[in-house]
């Protein structure tokens, strides 16, 4: 060895140990058993002030003032505790594998600057109780982007057991031109199916809404925009409203059934037009006129008990603004119609009755008056009226 060394023990002790350079029995005397003075710093492990082509076996703990660079493994039996920054592996082919639990948080050196995964290399599942993501103002992605290509598994599933909260819930507070919510489906498959689906399944759900829109502002509370161009013969409908409700398996409460239910209250300090329902239909211009056939509104009344029952409250029940006004009941032959400008017809059938206290008829430039054929009757009331020593013969030809 290049250093001095002190033996506490007699030499002759030490001559006749085997295998075994020096060994310590004594407890008493110098605390240091071993010690050398020379300084030569170790680079590798065969320099240094104290060099073994063996392995040394340390029964207590070791202090190393500076670097301890171990060429091989490295295997603690017990804890590790490190004080400073640590950095595993120099290469990509390096890894790092826990069989122990992480017992503590991750939380990256400097905010938004370090990655969980790439786009090549993906974490298989994560199982979190709570994820927040916030994204900065100048983060140039979108916050959450998923990208789901297994055909036959859902994107996205949430099981929600929500009582009074919502399940699903979006805020968009600072919004334009743009929507809160997007969907497209873009699928060239003809397959019948639904772009969004709402399913309120659950029959005992008696007070439940599958679907309610509201609207505070805006000029259009909802909005449909139908659009088809296929060239094939086809039932197309903007909006299909299908209400069932089955027969009560017993018992005779009374139900009001309403398919579609519009209730409109309108008010305001200024002119106000109120409408009930618009209806403007445009038939199809080309293919020669015989082959269209353009229905303004088509009420068929399964039990034949009432087709259209209107209550006048004022304004208009009906508006048409591209045809004639026309009430038509194909199977009595009953028809009221604007046959021309300034002319209604009505066409009674068999027998036109007229049942009311007063009847009176106003000629067209609002004075009274009743006119038979164009000529206008000059007799007055008591004189129709009167039937001593007359004839009267009065025919009333509507639509003749």
């Amino acid at each position: 060895m290049s250093a001095n060394v002190s033996l506490s023990e007699t030499f002759d002790q030490w001559r006749v140990k085997t295998n075994e350079l020096l060994v310590m029995t004594q407890t008493d005397g110098s605390s240091n058993f071993i010690k050398l003075s020379d300084t030569t710093n170790s680079t590798s492990n065969t320099t240094g002030s104290i060099i073994s082509a063996g392995g040394i076996g340390i029964s207590k703990s070791m202090v190393i003032g500076e670097n301890l660079n171990v060429h091989g493994n490295i295997h603690a039996n017990g804890a590790i505790t490190a004080d400073g920054s640590i950095t595993l592996g120099d290469a990509t082919t390096d890894n790092i594998v826990f069989n122990a639990d992480i017992n503590s948080s991750l939380i990256p050196n400097t905010n938004g600057s370090f990655d969980i995964g790439n786009t090549g290399q993906y974490w298989s599942n994560g199982f979190f109780e709570h994820v927040k993501l916030h994204a900065a103002n100048d983060l140039g992605m979108p916050t959450l982007e998923i990208d789901a290509d297994d055909a036959d598994q859902a994107a996205i599933i949430i099981d929600g057991e929500q009582t009074t909260v919502a399940t699903f819930r979006i805020d968009a507070d600072a919004l334009t031109t743009n929507s809160a919510a997007f969907f497209s489906d873009n699928s060239g498959s003809a397959a019948a199916r639904a772009s969004v689906q709402i399913v309120q399944d659950n029959a005992a759900a008696l007070a439940a809404t599958a679907l309610k829109i509201q609207s505070d502002g805006g000029i259009t509370g909802m909005q449909i925009d139908k659009n088809y161009t296929d060239v094939s013969a086809a039932t197309v409908t903007g909006l299909h409203v299908d209400f069932d409700r089955t027969v009560p398996g017993s018992g005779t409460a009374a139900f009001t059934d309403i398919g579609i239910d519009l209730d409109v209250t309108a008010a305001g300090l200024g002119t106000t037009t109120t409408t009930g329902l618009d209806i403007d239909v445009v038939g199809a211009t080309s293919g020669g006129s015989s082959a269209h056939t353009v229905i303004g509104l088509d009420v068929t009344v399964g039990s034949a008990d009432t087709n259209i029952s209107a209550r006048f409250t004022g304004g208009e029940a009906l508006m048409l603004t591209t045809t004639k006004l026309s009430f038509h009941d194909a199977g009595g032959g009953e028809h009221i119609y604007a046959a021309s400008d300034g002319n209604l017809a009505i066409n009674a059938g068999t027998a036109l009755t007229i049942t009311t206290p007063n009847v009176n008829i106003a000629s067209h430039d609002g004075s009274d008056g009743l006119k038979l054929a164009g000529t206008l009757v000059t007799k007055g009331a008591a004189h129709i009226n009167t039937t001593t020593n007359k004839s009267l013969a009065l025919a009333f030809v509507f639509n003749g």
